[in-house]
């Protein structure tokens, strides 16, 4: 169980990297207009 919560998290953690990105794009995109 431990072992797969770590897989879990990096997982998580991928997407959130995604997330992120994606939102500060949008967020410059929103700021320039």
């Amino acid at each position: 169980m431990k072992r797969s919560s770590r897989r879990w998290k990096k997982k998580r953690q991928m997407r959130w990297k995604w997330q992120r990105k994606k939102m500060k794009k949008e967020k410059r995109r929103r700021a320039r207009k």
